[in-house]
This record gives structure tokens, sequence and C-alpha cells, in this order.
């Protein structure tokens, strides 16, 4: 793993971030990518149920009043306990540790109804997948750098969205100066309730803490650190391409049980849906931007209810995860030329065959 490359004014070593992603092989590259950039406590959980257990531990064995983390990294899309769950505890739970905590998703592109959910739930920031380096580099110090001032309004909690200071509208009219309650850091919040919002105007914690001034524009990572955490996932690229080949290898087995086991198809077909969210987020940070979009496809196909599965619903699972497969085979990376024209050419094919209807 590298070390980080450059020193930088920036004390991220005294920062403390929790990673929550399912997929261990992500996980641990978010992890490796966040030391790079000098991130000094790295944690991780494989769900949501992990994160509850993980924040409520800490919070037990810290100081009163200490924070269990300083941010939060999150997949959206997880088994049981997913994302938005997990947010929803952390801003309305009384058990929450800390409701004013930074949460960053991580969100597959085609995932707009997601993102919908978790910016309602009050997420911070958005990390698309596939993700780079720079893009963690950057969410992570506007987090940092410029938090925005938490509203409680019309059974919303969460960063305040508006990207100017206007007076809040509420049932098509304007909210007055005497209706809002602005909590400060030494307020008491006496009567909140009354209140039809609430703004918390707190200092920048967080900020203060690995040194950012509290103005002025928000401060980048050095280049030689983030071109070392670039190359922190780089590195992993030749383990990616075997943890891939297997996981193609599963995929194909679980599209041939489709036909062999009716009575399973719900579960398996749950399997296979979730296996191409994780590689749809995945190829693209590898350089195989082909699985990306392949698997996008193929999220695309499996979404909704399946019952049942006719014979032309089977080949085109099947044409999908055979493309896949192609691609590593391969080893074709970026849009692989001809080769990868040629490829995407056959599955639109394959597509407008096996979507006719019947079986």
């Amino acid at each position: 793993m590298n070390e980080p490359a450059g020193r930088s004014a920036l004390k991220l070593d005294l920062l403390s971030v929790l990673i929550v992603e399912d997929g261990t092989f992500i996980r641990n590259v978010l992890t490796g990518v966040l030391r790079t950039l000098g991130v000094g406590q790295v944690y991780g959980a494989g769900s949501g149920v992990e994160a509850v257990r993980f924040l409520e531990e800490r919070r037990a064995a810290l100081p009163r009043g200490t924070a269990p983390v300083d941010l939060l990294i999150t997949d959206l899309v997880m088994p049981d306990v997913d994302g938005l769950m997990l947010l929803r505890w952390i801003r309305s739970s009384p058990r929450s540790p800390d409701k004013f905590l930074p949460v960053l998703m991580l969100s597959g592109a085609a995932d707009r109804h997601y993102v919908e959910q978790a910016r309602d739930l009050g997420a911070t920031d958005f990390i698309a997948k596939p993700f780079s380096a720079r893009t963690v580099g950057a969410r992570l110090m506007q987090a940092l750098a410029r938090p925005r001032r938490f509203v409680l309004c019309n059974g919303y909690f969460g960063p305040d969205r508006r990207r100017t200071v206007k007076p809040v509208q509420m049932d098509c009219r304007m909210t007055t100066p005497e209706e809002v309650l602005v909590v400060h850091s030494q307020s008491k919040a006496v009567g909140i309730d009354r209140y039809p919002v609430v703004i918390f105007d707190l200092p920048n914690r967080l900020g203060a803490k690995v040194g950012i001034a509290p103005k002025g524009p928000v401060p980048s990572l050095p280049e030689d650190v983030l071109a070392a955490a670039e190359a922190e996932i780089q590195e992993r690229a030749g383990d990616y391409a075997v943890w891939i080949s297997e996981e193609v290898e599963t995929l194909i087995r679980r599209i041939d049980r489709l036909p062999q086991e009716p009575e399973q198809v719900p579960a398996i077909m749950g399997m296979i849906h979730r296996a191409a969210h994780e590689m749809r987020g995945q190829g693209g940070i590898f350089g195989y931007p082909l699985i990306t979009h392949v698997a996008k496809s193929l999220y695309e196909a499996t979404s909704g209810e399946f019952p049942v599965i006719t014979s032309n619903e089977h080949r085109l699972f099947k044409a999908h995860a055979d493309a896949i497969r192609a691609v590593m085979n391969g080893r074709i990376s970026g849009d692989g030329g001809a080769t990868g024209q040629q490829l995407l050419a056959s599955l639109e094919v394959a597509k407008k065959k096996y979507a006719k209807a019947g079986g």
C-alpha cells in the first residue's frame, strides 16, 4: 500500500472515517485510498447492521459527547439494512450517537430514485460509482471545509439544500423571522416544537480539527497525494481482474440455475440483480468501463419482480454474463477499440432478439 506522497498543512491524520460497504474488495480499495490521502483512522463495516453496532460500541467506549467517528461513507444498495436505513437511523433514532454526522453516500449512476431518497433523509453528499481517488478527495474536502447548516423543517432533518440564504418557504407562503429558531452552539434549544423551522448554526468542528480556515476557497489536496491515491487504485487492478472473473463464473452458474430451479427464481434473481449492481459500479474504477456498461444493462434487465423466467429472459441474462466474461478473458480495457464496439453491438443484437414477448 502506498504511503501519503506529500505533506500538507491539513491535519487529516486526526480524522476518523467509517466505510460501510458490503463488497469487501471495494471496501478495501476505499480504505487504501483514504489512508493514502492522509486520513488517520479508517474503519470498515460490511453492512448497516455492523455499522450501527460499531457506532454504538464506539459511543459507549468514548468520553461522553465524543463523536464515534468524524465522517461516514456508506454504499446505498446493501442487503438487509441498506444505506438509506442506516442514514435514517443516524438522523432520527434516539440511539444515534451523532445526528449531525456527515454521511457521504456511494451511489451507482442509475440509482436516481435512491439518490432522491437519500437527499430527503439528509445525506451530506454523494460519491458516484465508478469513482476516482480525485473524486473521493474532493467530496471529503467539501464535507470538511464547507458543511451546510442543518435544518429541521416540515419533517426533514439534515443539511440545508439551498445554495443561497433565502427566507424559508412553507405552505405557499414566506415563513416570518418569528417562526424560525436559530440554534447556536451555546443556545439552549428550548421549545423547538413551537417553531416551524429550526436552523442549527453550529461551528465547523471538523474543519477546525484538521486546520481548514473558516473562509476562503475549499483547499485542495496536493497533486502528488492524489496521484499516489490513484496509483493505490490501479495497483489493485490485477486483483480486481482475478476477483471479477470469479464473480462472473458465479453469476453464470446462478443464471444457469434459473430454468432448473423454478421455485428458487425470485431468490436467484435477487442475487443476480445485486451482482449486476456491484459490477456496474466497479469496472470503471479499474479501467474496464465496458463492464460498467454491460453490468448496468443487466441491472436494468433484472429490475422488477420475476415470479417465473421465460426462455428469452434466460438467454438475455446469459448474453450479458457472457459479454462480461469476454471482457475479462480478453482483458479488454478502456473502450476496447474495434473489439469493444463489436462486443457491445453483439449485446445490442441479443437485447433486441430476446426482448420479444413470449418464451
